[in-house]
């Protein structure tokens, strides 16, 4: 009911009721929302309209003045008024006209639903509605769970789904307020929608670090957070023990020390799915080693004269080769060596062996076990005995006497005993004992193994990398201690390794007490004259000549360089501007064995092993339709690094 006759003229609504129209009229751009819908009712053309209400106004005359005056000509009583007011929502305008009525809900959250219960995905929005009547205008809030939603103060609550804490119950509290602001009309709360969420497996949004060091009595903090609906559940481990109490996404631990290194990670599950955390690997943080220099021998023996051949040494050993220059390493790389050309390469490597200087000795070849290891060398007899090889304690006694500040020997081959039919003198053989150790220095020595003792070692057939070449170079170039390279070794073989192959199992023994690792670094000093010696020894770059066969008028040039990095024993010689002409490569004077090869499908460019066996020299003989017509004789030699004729003499 209107507060005074509905029959009244706008212009005898008296002067308080009107001036507080005018002000409610003038709140919110309420004249505009009534102003609109006149001109549709009344067929004016919307924009025209308002622009006319907003001319003539000023300070004391607003367009809501306008709008009323223009209805009051129009003959608008408080009646049409009011109804105008109705069917435009402006309750709060109305409410200066008509005296209160109590809100009443029209419309339920629940109404566009089927049930009062919704299920909703996440990254989806949440949506939902309500509708009441009322003088004044209802005011909204809405609420989950019994708390209020900020900034959700509209008659829509639209919201998006992105935390499992969003599920639960959410309904709308609707209230009138006076005109006055103070006195509360009604409270209505609306019925009640209750939201549970699609179930999500778990994502993992944060994974902990894949390394970590830390000092002694440090915390150990390491953290994972991941989503899912239900709550994920977490378990951490350490080293696949499972760390109980360690139930949420921080693992803590106070006071570390080393009895706590190792690799840690976190199982998460909930009912929808299970999955694992990168491992991180947890260590403490010793004070770093330095080198005076960093020096790798490494032998690869696969073609052997007398023994079966072996198909991975030789790309066993260049990759390891090649990672331990990435790390600093000065490195001699050599591929099937006789008996004596091993012993002189061992020896020239242990004299550059002094104080401070880090040693690797890698060899991949055929081995075998009698008390102690020996390796072969490729002109080992085919009943060899063991004065026919190289012991363990034969290659310590030379590496260990100018006492480097570490030695790391790698024998990657079968450590099984010689079949006593197949090879019986061996059997009866009296094996000569080499005594070993350091002058000063007695805990400097690492011995790792491919195999165990009296164990075969693997090669996969068709496969580029014997099995502990493998997995040694995924950890040999890691700046983690020496040690932990070969306890990672170990693990990572075992994890794989399936049926026969599971008789090949590493170990590896050592005397240090420092945390040496490969990757130190190297002091900057000028080096010893035994470094500088050892450097000149192992010195190569490409070379390129011209040459030229007289006899045919014809010149040629003549790249020569190592034929695969990181050997220094293989050259290969290639001859470039001889378009349509055919080369052929010899020696001057025949070898023992055939070192010259050349690929059928090249025809200007050979390789020679070992080089320094070459006596005169490399002829090269220019042919052309079969018929030679010129030669020249290249003192290959020259060429070459200093370190080869030293294995030879």
């Amino acid at each position: 009911m209107a507060k005074i006759s509905e029959d009244l003229y706008l212009e005898h609504i008296p002067s308080a009721m009107y001036n507080k129209l005018i002000d409610e009229l003038n709140k919110n751009s309420s004249w505009q929302v009534l102003a609109c819908h006149v001109a549709e009712e009344l067929g004016y053309h919307q924009n025209s309209w308002l622009q006319s209400l907003q001319r003539n106004t000023d300070a004391t005359k607003t367009p809501a003045d306008n709008l009323l005056f223009e209805l009051h000509i129009k003959m608008c009583t408080v009646g049409i008024l009011c109804m105008l007011l109705k069917d435009c929502e402006l309750g709060n305008v109305l409410s200066v006209l008509h005296n209160p009525e109590p809100s009443v809900i029209i419309k339920q959250p629940s109404d566009d639903l089927e049930h009062d219960t919704l299920e909703i995905s996440f990254g989806q929005h949440l949506h939902l509605s309500c509708k009441a009547t009322g003088i004044p205008s209802p005011n909204y809030q809405w609420y989950h769970n019994n708390v209020e939603l900020q900034g959700q103060q509209s008659c829509e609550l639209d919201i998006i789904i992105n935390s499992c804490d969003q599920a639960g119950e959410y309904n709308c509290k609707i209230f009138q307020i006076a005109n006055d602001e103070k006195t509360m009309i009604s409270v209505l709360l609306t019925r009640s929608v209750f939201v549970t969420l699609s179930r999500v497996p778990v994502v993992i949004q944060q994974q902990p670090p894949v390394f970590l060091k830390l000092k002694e009595n440090e915390d150990l903090i390491i953290k994972c957070i991941a989503h899912g609906h239900p709550e994920p559940c977490y378990q951490w481990f350490r080293d696949n023990t499972r760390l109980e109490g360690e139930t949420s996404n921080i693992l803590h631990i106070k006071k570390f020390s080393s009895k706590y290194e190792g690799k840690y990670y976190c199982y998460i599950s909930n009912n929808v799915n299970e999955i694992i955390t990168h491992r991180c690997h947890v260590m403490i943080d010793l004070p770093r080693e330095k080198a005076v220099a960093k020096i790798a021998l490494i032998i690869a023996n696969d073609n052997y004269e007398n023994q079966t051949r072996l198909e991975t040494p030789k790309n066993d050993a260049a990759n390891i080769g090649n990672l331990l220059k990435e790390i600093g390493f000065k490195v001699i790389c050599l591929i099937n060596l006789s008996l004596e050309q091993m012993r002189n390469a061992i020896k020239i490597f242990g004299d550059v062996l002094t104080e401070g200087v880090y040693g690797l000795f890698y060899y991949a070849g055929h081995g075998f076990k009698m008390q102690e290891s020996y390796m072969l060398a490729v002109d080992a007899p085919g009943s060899y005995l063991r004065t026919d090889a190289i012991c363990e304690s034969e290659l310590l006694a030379v590496l260990l006497q100018n006492d480097p500040a570490l030695l790391v020997t790698i024998l990657d081959m079968c450590q099984t005993v010689p079949p006593k039919q197949c090879n019986p003198d061996i059997h009866n053989e009296i094996p000569k004992i080499k005594e070993y150790k350091g002058r000063k220095n007695l805990r400097n020595l690492v011995q790792a193994y491919s195999t165990s003792s009296y164990r075969p070692s693997y090669e996969r057939t068709n496969s580029k990398y014997g099995l502990y070449a493998l997995h040694l170079s995924k950890y040999i170039n890691k700046n983690i201690p020496v040690t932990k390279v070969f306890e990672e070794v170990g693990k990572s073989i075992d994890r794989l390794l399936k049926g026969t192959e599971r008789n090949q199992i590493p170990m590896f023994a050592l005397t240090i007490t420092k945390p040496f690792r490969l990757t130190d670094a190297i002091y900057k000093r000028d080096p010893s004259p035994a470094l500088n010696r050892f450097n000149k020894l192992i010195a190569f770059s490409n070379k390129s000549l011209e040459i030229s066969f007289k006899k045919a008028n014809i010149s040629a040039k003549v790249v020569i360089s190592l034929l695969m990095e990181p050997y220094l024993n293989v050259i290969k010689v290639s001859v470039y501007n001889l378009e349509g002409l055919e080369i052929r490569f010899l020696n001057s004077i025949s070898t023992k064995q055939n070192n010259l090869f050349q690929a059928a499908g090249s025809k200007q460019e050979c390789w020679i092993h070992n080089p320094q066996i070459c006596q005169e020299g490399l002829v090269i003989s220019l042919l052309k339709n079969g018929t030679c017509i010129g030669a020249v004789l290249l003192p290959i030699k020259d060429y070459i690094p200093l370190i080869l004729e030293s294995i030879n003499n």
